[in-house]
């Protein structure tokens, strides 16, 4: 497990590779094991792909923030396009398994605390339903 920064990092790419270390430290430390991390393909692409100790195959986005004040913001910046790329990820995901599996999307929140230490504001699960995709 990578070190964590003692404060929050001064550019947005270091905050969002921060931001995701830490989501993927937070969910090991809850008996979820990593798969992938910056999983792409042709349909999108996911931060985290992770597996609970239910089985169930997780796609984390990962939402850093460098104020704790846009926490909010964060979960709401996961609008209808972001949720439709994120149901086909998930669609391209069960597709390319030769076994049938579960999936959910989860949404993480990661924002500095009082001390400008990052950590997770939320773990939002189930945060995108499964709908139908239109292509």
């Amino acid at each position: 497990m990578p070190p964590l920064p003692d404060r929050k990092p001064d550019s947005k790419q270091a905050l969002g590779t921060a931001g995701e270390d830490l989501a993927a430290s937070y969910l090991e430390a809850r008996g979820y094991r990593i798969v992938e991390r910056n999983y792409r393909r042709r349909w999108g692409e996911a931060d985290v792909i992770a597996v609970d100790a239910d089985g169930t195959h997780v796609i984390v986005e990962v939402r850093s923030r460098s104020d704790r004040r846009y926490a909010v913001e964060a979960a709401q910046s996961v609008g209808p396009r972001k949720q439709r790329q994120l149901r086909r990820l998930a669609h391209g995901l069960l597709a390319e398994q030769e076994v049938e599996i579960d999936i959910r999307v989860d949404v993480m929140i990661i924002a500095p605390d009082h001390r400008g230490r990052l950590t997770v504001v939320a773990h939002i699960q189930h945060a995108v339903e499964d709908e139908p995709i239109d292509d």
